[in-house]
């Protein structure tokens, strides 16, 4: 008996080879799930599947082997279909098709779907195109509309079984009650599942306009850290898209703290890049200050104080600030440390090593990471699909968050310093109140 539970959710990628169903899995899971590559062969060649959590739920997404691949893959996969919608599981089958001339062998797989499924499979089952990215400025509608007014010829050797007048694109969008879907599999995108769960009815929409604003899931995230860390290549992992500029040198790229939101995992992430810490910054009053600034674009209070660190040589940088943030953070007057956890980038310099080991190798960001709490995380930027391990990243934080009853960062001592710096923003060169409550931090 198998002791995994029941998933939310069961998806079935069907279709011929080579058109994208590994692809499409992968971008469901939001992981390379499945081996997907450019082959004149087939891939896949066996029944997959593959779970994950997507959007809360738990979705077992299922890759199957081409349809038209041998002559018993057909039956092969009816069974697992028929045995499936037997089953108590919640199913949504997805017969794949690549943006392109709608060919004989096509039509072929589209039939041979369409007996696999049999009439109650068809209910539970979109059309899902891929190659979303050769359509370029033209829409699936327009494309659609453009075979239409082709008039394709009936093909007159596809069986018996579910019969039409011509086997057309538009005519087969037909038989699937006009249920269909675009995805472009080299974007990292969650929004196109999204749609795609929200049009299948396998997802409810966060918010009505008729209800008030939940904003207990929303997460406000301060990164801090050295020039050339990886804080904003993170912050544009963890939003989805390129909303921070990157540098490639160790000179800061961000010159003032910026603010960047997006929808991730149905809720509201709102991302703080900080300037990196350069030498100047490095005293305990300009980290203060930095800090600070941080706290008032966080307003009315950050969740989570992210201090991030690349993967490799620690610097006498790197030891200056490790040295500098207990001082601010674990302190009778401020308790920050409840609220930071450690960010570790470029994760594909791990090669297979263990970050535990790799942590305790260096009595430096060992300590940081106990002044954390024991919390940290591993981002690899550089990975082409980087939703799931936003989703481990979000999860931390979210634990953090539980510990800490539900509540953002809030002491007096900050909330003091929210008025002052806002009140001599456009000032300089002043001792503030703030300032000298500081020292007594680090005396």
């Amino acid at each position: 008996m198998n002791p995994d539970p029941d998933p939310d959710l069961t998806i079935v990628l069907l279709g011929k080879a080579g058109v994208g169903k590994s692809a499409s899995g992968n971008t469901i899971l939001g992981r390379t799930a499945f081996e997907s590559e450019l082959s004149f062969e087939p891939v896949t060649k066996q029944i997959c599947e593959k779970r994950g959590n997507v959007f809360g739920k738990l979705i077992s997404v299922v890759d199957t082997p081409g349809i038209l691949d041998y002559k018993d893959t057909e039956e092969k996969i009816k069974t697992f279909c028929q045995d499936l919608l037997q089953s108590s599981r919640c199913c949504l089958f997805l017969v794949v098709l690549r943006v392109g001339r709608f060919t004989r062998e096509d039509q072929k797989a589209v039939r041979g779907a369409m007996r696999v499924l049999g009439p109650q499979g068809m209910k539970n089952s979109y059309l899902l195109f891929t190659g979303g990215d050769a359509l370029k400025s033209m829409s699936l509608d327009a494309f659609l509309h453009k075979y239409k007014n082709k008039g394709e010829k009936q093909d007159e050797n596809l069986g018996d079984d579910y019969k039409v007048k011509k086997v057309t694109l538009p005519n087969v969008v037909c038989m699937f009650a006009g249920a269909y879907h675009l995805f472009n599999n080299e974007m990292d995108d969650e929004e196109q599942v999204r749609e795609l769960l929200l049009k299948s009815g396998h997802l409810r929409t966060q918010k009505h306009p008729d209800s008030p604003a939940d904003d207990s899931r929303d997460r406000r995230i301060v990164l801090l850290g050295l020039p050339g860390a990886g804080k904003s290549s993170s912050g544009n992992t963890i939003l989805g898209s390129k909303k921070f500029r990157p540098g490639c040198d160790f000179h800061s790229v961000t010159p003032e703290t910026v603010s960047e939101s997006a929808t991730v995992e149905g809720r509201r992430v709102t991302v703080m890049d900080t300037p990196g810490f350069t030498d100047e910054v490095l005293t305990p009053e300009q980290l203060f200050k930095e800090i600070m600034k941080s706290i008032v674009e966080a307003s009315p209070g950050p969740h989570a104080f992210v201090v991030v660190v690349r993967i490799g040589r620690i610097t006498e940088r790197d030891i200056k600030l490790f040295e500098l943030l207990p001082k601010l953070f674990d302190s009778d007057v401020c308790d920050a440390h409840q609220y930071s956890m450690v960010l570790l980038t470029h994760g594909d310099e791990l090669e297979g090593r263990s970050i535990d080991d790799l942590i305790k190798s260096n009595r430096h960001v060992s300590a940081l990471v106990s002044m954390c709490g024991g919390r940290y995380c591993v981002l690899n930027n550089k990975a082409k699909r980087s939703r799931e391990q936003v989703r481990h990243f979000l999860d931390k934080i979210d634990e953090m968050v539980t510990a800490n009853v539900g509540q953002h960062f809030t002491s007096e001592l900050f909330r003091m310093a929210e008025t002052l710096i806002k009140e001599e923003r456009n000032r300089s060169g002043e001792t503030t109140g703030a300032s000298a409550k500081f020292s007594c931090i680090v005396a």
